[in-house]
């Protein structure tokens, strides 16, 4: 898979819609990839179920080996060395190669699974309402990036498994029917009661009774892993927004507030680990006990049959060798439930994560009552908007007319809702009612105060929202000397997080290249010039008006300096609810 192209998978499968996990595991088999993953998951069982008849292969082999020892038969011994050889080359091909191709189906799935997961993350906006008015989903990018593959990886882990158990249980059941024969229990007058295939039947009550067990002593590991992978990811969550503000908390001194802030965050982590500690604890108490009981308890029911003759030395080895096979077959769960624990807090994780997203889709089409409309005339008209958030009204009754012949700067108090009127603008602010009229086949850009530079090549970030090719990249020197950012043209080649490498000033010129390079016909800057000096906000206005002439810009902003590069000036403050 070239990591450099675009992910290969694009068929829209996770819709707008609530999820069970057996509802999201499912998708994958009902999406055009369907026909490649019945026919590896065929491959691969039938590959575990030749395992399995290697495994009885080998016990048959332990009862004639054993059996020659005991009669001193040399070469019948050496034969049968020779023989495992054989089998055992065949067996670790087949082993090996179940791997690969169970591996591969995984990589498979897990870029699928993930390309679903981002395409609906970013569908109707929901990753920017999620970090905005969602506080339950914690980590959205850990959900994707590691969930998603602890899913897969884990749910391909339990299903070989499980299939590996249940034809082990069916292939030895046969074998350990056959050596048990029949024990006998003298009643006295009442008679003698006879148990056929008794080794059978202690194998099953043995595992059914580990079984019960586990899951009494190990169901609260689920919940546990579950708040476990939300304190870490927390606490992670909290070490990288240290590193993005590196610099804002060494100028604060404020080392020893984010050590506080980790400190506590890491003491969660080490909390619920602990309790995860001691619950595994338990669970191991019973679980090592239970597997080493496992290898007492078929000596203990087939001696009696050994020493009655009923089998010879390759008979008990063969025995032991079934019990062992069925009793671990049948205490899957057992062994598994550690991995099980795991694989059901992943898949909470994810399911409530789709499960939000649908919550906010339906909270913002709840709240959103704005009409929008387009209208032929070249000018943005609003007419009873009410703006608010999700706790309080910030304006109300907003009647305003834009023209496309004059320039704006709208004005108000600091928190009174300038931002968000741009924001209800463009579209992305649910909570709002009224009436929005824009003009028809005219584009529109929005310039926001802190601009994304997107990981990558200088020059894709500058291009950024659109892709980079021969007509913007020639285009890319010009509006760098244009927005004085001469010296970085040397580096449009260079990979870095231009989030790091740019001042906040030289962020803003950027955004300033990027509206040269698109020439919309209205941009709205919300104080797109605040990290400028005067002499460059005065360039980046001029650079507008003479490059840009049919381009109406509507700006917020504070700074006295603005009024000289607008001809209306729109005070929001007769509009407030604060």
């Amino acid at each position: 898979m070239d990591s450099n192209n675009a992910p290969p998978y694009h068929d829209d499968q996770i819709g707008t819609r609530y999820y069970t996990i057996w509802q999201l595991l499912k998708l994958y088999w009902q999406s055009e990839h369907k026909f490649r993953a019945y026919l590896i998951v065929l491959v691969t069982t039938l590959m575990t179920m030749a395992l399995v008849g290697f495994d009885v292969a080998f016990s048959y082999w332990s009862n004639y080996f054993y059996d020659a020892l005991q009669a001193y038969n040399k070469s019948t011994a050496i034969i049968l060395l020779f023989a495992f050889f054989g089998m055992a080359a065949v067996f670790i091909v087949l082993a090996v190669y179940r791997y690969y191709v169970s591996q591969l189906f995984g990589l498979h799935w897990r870029a699928w699974l993930t390309d679903q997961f981002i395409g609906r993350w970013l569908e109707k906006r929901d990753y920017y309402y999620m970090e905005t008015f969602d506080q339950q989903t914690d980590n959205p990018d850990q959900r994707i990036q590691e969930d998603v593959g602890s899913l897969v990886s884990n749910s391909i882990s339990l299903f070989i498994g499980l299939i590996s158990a249940v034809t082990t249980f069916i292939a030895f059941i046969y074998v350990l029917w056959q050596l048990s024969g029949t024990i006998r229990f003298s009643l006295g007058h009442f008679g003698t009661f006879h148990i056929h295939g008794y080794l059978v039947w202690v194998a099953i009550i043995y595992a059914i009774f580990g079984t019960y067990l586990t899951f009494k002593i190990g169901r609260p590991l689920i919940a546990l892993n579950f708040e476990q992978q939300r304190r870490e990811a927390s606490f992670r969550f909290a070490a990288i927004d240290l590193r993005s503000h590196a610099e804002t908390v060494a100028l604060y001194r404020g080392e020893n507030h984010e050590k506080g802030i980790l400190h506590r965050l890491f003491g969660r982590v080490l909390d619920n680990w602990y309790l995860i500690i001691l619950r595994q604890k338990l669970l191991l108490w019973f679980t090592a006990g239970y597997n080493q009981t496992a290898v007492a308890v078929p000596l203990l029911v087939a001696l009696p049959n050994y020493f009655n003759k009923v089998f010879k030395l390759g008979g008990l080895m063969q025995s032991l060798r079934a019990f062992s096979s069925i009793q671990d077959a049948l205490s899957f769960l057992v062994n598994a439930f550690t991995q099980i624990a795991e694989w059901r807090a992943i898949s909470q994780r994810l399911t409530t994560f789709l499960n939000h997203l649908q919550d906010i889709d339906i909270q913002a089409a709840k709240e959103n009552h704005l009409i929008v409309k387009k209208q032929s005339e070249n000018k943005i008209s609003v007419s009873n908007l009410s703006i608010s958030t999700m706790r309080e009204s910030l304006l109300k009754n907003i009647s305003e007319e834009f023209s496309h012949q004059q320039s704006y700067l709208i004005k108000g108090a600091s928190g009174i809702g300038k931002s968000t009127f741009l924001r209800t603008l463009a579209g992305i602010w649910p909570f709002a009612t009224g009436n929005i009229s824009l003009p028809d086949n005219q584009r529109l850009m929005y310039l926001s105060q802190r601009p994304y530079m997107p990981i990558g090549t200088l020059a894709e970030a500058i291009v950024f929202p659109n892709k980079l090719d021969a007509n913007l990249e020639s285009q890319l020197e010009t509006v760098l000397t244009d927005c004085n950012m001469a010296p970085f043209i040397p580096r449009l080649q260079e990979t870095a997080t231009w989030s790091e490498q740019l001042s906040p000033g030289e962020q803003q010129r950027i955004a300033f290249a990027r509206v040269l390079l698109d020439q919309p016909d209205w941009v709205f800057l919300d104080e797109s010039t605040s990290m400028l000096d005067m002499l460059n906000e005065k360039e980046m206005y001029r650079l507008l008006k003479q490059k840009l002439p049919q381009c109406a810009i509507v700006s917020v902003g504070h700074r006295p300096s603005l009024d000289a590069y607008h001809e209306v000036i729109v005070d929001l403050t007769k509009y407030s609810c604060l």
